[in-house]
């Protein structure tokens, strides 16, 4: 992890630079990771969370908040992008793209040249990044970074194991008197063996049980789910949908927004359905938590398409359904990542060289809602993890536009024979 830079603007601390992963999944798994790096601080970007920004290298005790995450929160739909000259030799890239900071996009450089060299490549990967006048306004987006962090989390403590601190008194002499026949037991007695085999096994299911295989069925309750979501309600209108996949169901929000002088709360209320959690953030925005059934299964390696077979094949069957969808991008494929696993004594356990070589390539998938059924059948070897549902009730529908605009982030499965 590189320092961070620490800028007050009106009195508020705004961090730059942080390091950061995508993360789905719990706070606890949050937690971990940050632990594994050695951060001492932490947040969440994202709603649902799908970013983790982490630091060992704040220099101050206060309360801090990630200029990454503010920027943001100030822009929760489409693709943001800025450079902003934060002092002699210092120009810093912020990014965001549907309400969350971009791992790529929290960096300084040297010049600007470097840094809009880093922003036109950030445009390659976002096709439709906005890009606001940073460098002739730069203070007045700093002003408005700053005044968004009123009611916004601030970076926390990366909390320290318990088990750590728990030790007691008695404890330590209870250590104390039977060290010596526990050291010389451990000395005596060999450490069993593990199966290097059966470990790495273990590590590859844990890993494809983070990411399960949705397939034309999952993929198929997850779209209905969406799809049975009102768009108009009690006088309340439909704005966004965010669903995530979490450590062991799918977790979404609706926001609607109050249209109709009569609309109230209570009638929303009455109106809701069932499985609905309201919560009210103003007296004319309303937010819809709920969590649909979407079945999935953790695939074994030996079903996985092959590479060839995915490039040939299912690639093929995609590219015939490009002309309903606004955009389809399919990233080159990289290592599922894997947690080593260690032996009793807390070692690194090698690699077996026989280990099934699975892979994954990123998919980002947009269009009107109404293609999305066509993902359906090309989803046998699809892991779905993020959906966002924009409504826009002023579109002029075309082929490939809507007033429901649907955005879908997830990954393909391969495997090398």
């Amino acid at each position: 992890m590189v320092p961070v830079h620490l800028v007050h603007v009106a009195g508020v601390p705004l961090v730059f630079g942080l390091s950061w992963v995508p993360m789905l999944g719990d706070s606890a798994r949050a937690q971990h990771h940050a632990r594994r790096e050695g951060a001492r601080h932490q947040i969440l970007s994202g709603n649902p969370p799908a970013a983790l920004g982490v630091t060992a290298h704040l220099p101050v005790t206060e309360p801090c908040w990630s200029a990454a995450d503010l920027l943001a929160r100030l822009h929760p739909q489409g693709s943001w992008a800025c450079v902003l000259p934060l002092g002699a030799q210092h120009w810093h890239l912020l990014g965001c793209h549907e309400g969350v900071a971009l791992a790529r996009a929290d960096r300084h450089y040297p010049t600007e040249s470097l840094a809009l060299q880093a922003l036109d490549s950030l445009r390659g990967a976002y096709p439709k990044l906005r890009v606001p006048p940073a460098a002739s306004q730069a203070e007045a987006l700093l002003q408005q970074l700053a005044r968004a962090a009123a009611g916004a989390p601030t970076l926390a403590r990366v909390p320290v194991r318990p088990s750590k601190w728990l030790v007691s008194v008695a404890g330590l002499l209870l250590l104390i008197l039977l060290g010596g026949q526990y050291w010389a037991t451990s000395r005596a007695t060999p450490v069993p063996g593990v199966d290097a085999q059966q470990a790495w096994q273990a590590a590859l299911r844990q890993a494809m049980a983070a990411r399960p295989v949705h397939g034309k069925q999952g993929t198929r309750h997850l779209l209905a789910a969406v799809q049975a979501q009102p768009v108009r309600l009690a006088g309340w209108v439909l704005e966004t949908i965010r669903c995530q996949l979490g450590s062991q169901h799918w977790q979404c929000a609706s926001d609607y927004r109050r249209v109709a002088p009569q609309a109230n709360n209570q009638g929303l209320i009455q109106e809701a359905p069932t499985g609905w959690r309201l919560d009210f953030p103003s007296l004319d925005t309303a937010r819809a938590q709920w969590s649909p059934t979407v079945s999935s299964q953790v695939p074994a390696p030996q079903d996985l398409p092959a590479a060839q077979l995915l490039a040939r094949r299912w690639a093929s069957g995609l590219q015939a359904v490009l002309p309903a969808f606004t955009s389809v991008q399919l990233k080159p494929a990289q290592p599922l990542a894997l947690l080593a696993p260690r032996d009793v004594q807390g070692q690194l356990i090698p690699q077996p060289a026989d280990l099934p070589v699975v892979r994954v390539r990123p998919l980002s998938v947009r269009g009107p809602l109404r293609s999305a059924g066509l993902l359906a059948p090309l989803a046998q070897a699809v892991s779905w993890q993020k959906l966002v549902l924009s409504h826009a009730p002023g579109v002029h529908p075309s082929l490939k536009n809507s007033r429901l605009i649907l955005h879908l982030e997830g990954a393909v499965y391969e495997s090398r024979h």
